[in-house]
């Protein structure tokens, strides 16, 4: 049991590099052929990662092996995945197939990338066409402008895997699988808010724009909530606590709060800093400390507070994928969190760490340009 736990951890990890289902197949492949109830056991343990691509590896298991047993406890395995929320194709039986069935499609496809600090990811949505390569449609969205950008091209497959690792190479951020359904539903979220912005048609979009829905799914709540047992991290102060070290994670590292936004507090920090008044420095925390608390009740009474819930909810969800389950679960915790209303006496810990994070850096500017400009001056 302990070699099958081992192998189960190598295909989250080959999962989270990004390998195909086809090369972790290969790699399963002679230890099924040598120990045909080694799929049964596998299978077993496979469920306890939500993944789309573990459904996909259960049916080729599934279609090498001809053991009743097996094939009965691959059922079950997939039959608990749907529960968790993972899309997954019901297995065919034999009888049901038709002696001469069409060409088989490969499944559709989902990538998402992490979130900026503006709110923009990345995504992809990939449908195969049997004999004729894939649709691959990709854009840039934003939690606040819509679709900033979108393309839809026909590729091989060959061509659509070398592009797509350009494309990551320039990308800050690592891609992870998602749901088609679910990229579908955030490119068909997005675009209202192109229509109320007014902003340009995005013709590419319109012309993809039925296959899109014709993939896409509903969802009432972010997908993270399919993926992770919300029971124990609800309520969790400690979790909640820890989300003030998110922002030290290189995923978060970017995030700060816009220069025309977090601009009027930075500057009174800076007043209170070089005030002529003679303050000693706790004093100095005191007023430090009573900017800090109107920039969060100026900035997070409304509605940027719910887009940071949901950016935060979005980002457990990479995290997870990642295998980075403890910062994906301190980071649903910080989202739930933000359900409450704010608290002046005990603040969210990782909104108050962005503020302070955002002013500092502001401040960090201010202060090495004022130290060149010293330079510059000419002692007689």
């Amino acid at each position: 049991m302990e070699d099958i736990q081992t192998l189960v951890e190598q295909i989250k990890t080959d999962i989270a590099s990004g390998k195909s289902n086809g090369e972790i197949f290969q790699s399963l492949l002679p230890l099924l052929e040598k120990d045909p109830q080694t799929g049964g056991r596998l299978a077993e343990l496979m469920v306890t990662i939500p993944d789309r691509m573990i459904g996909r590896l259960l049916h080729r298991i599934f279609e090498v092996t001809r053991e009743k047993k097996v094939r009965k406890i691959i059922k079950r395995s997939i039959y608990r995945l749907k529960s968790k929320g993972v899309d997954v194709e019901e297995i065919i039986s034999d009888k049901e197939r038709s002696i001469l069935r069409p060409l088989q499609a490969d499944p559709k496809e989902g990538f998402a990338s992490g979130i900026d600090f503006l709110g923009h990811r990345f995504l992809w949505l990939v449908i195969p066409h049997p004999g004729r390569g894939l649709t691959v449609m990709y854009g840039i969205i934003s939690d606040r402008d819509g679709i900033v950008d979108f393309s839809q091209e026909e590729m091989t497959r060959k061509g659509f895997r070398s592009f797509f690792e350009e494309v990551q190479e320039k990308n800050p951020f690592p891609f992870v699988e998602m749901e088609p359904s679910y990229v579908a539903f955030l490119f068909t979220q997005a675009y209202p808010l192109n229509l109320k912005k007014k902003g340009t048609s995005l013709q590419d979009y319109l012309r993809a724009k039925s296959e899109i829905e014709s993939v896409k799914k509903d969802y009432a709540k972010p997908l993270i909530y399919s993926t992770l047992q919300t029971d124990e991290i609800a309520g969790d102060d400690w979790m909640s606590r820890k989300g003030e070290d998110l922002l030290k994670a290189d995923i978060f590292y970017s995030w700060r709060i816009e220069e025309e936004h977090i601009r009027p507090y930075a500057d009174e920090v800076w007043e209170a800093e070089e005030s002529k008044i003679v303050l000693n420095q706790a004093q100095k925390e005191v007023r430090f400390q009573g900017i800090y608390q109107r920039a969060l009740a100026g900035l997070f009474s409304g509605e940027r507070k719910s887009i940071y819930q949901r950016r935060l909810e979005e980002m457990a969800y990479v995290l997870l994928k990642l295998g980075r389950e403890e910062e994906a679960k301190i980071s649903l915790s910080v989202a739930m969190d933000l359900e409450k209303p704010l608290n002046p006496i005990q603040p969210n810990p990782f909104l108050f760490q962005l503020v302070t994070k955002s002013i500092f850096g502001l401040l960090a500017e201010a202060y090495e340009k004022k130290s060149k400009e010293v330079s510059l001056i000419v002692k007689p």
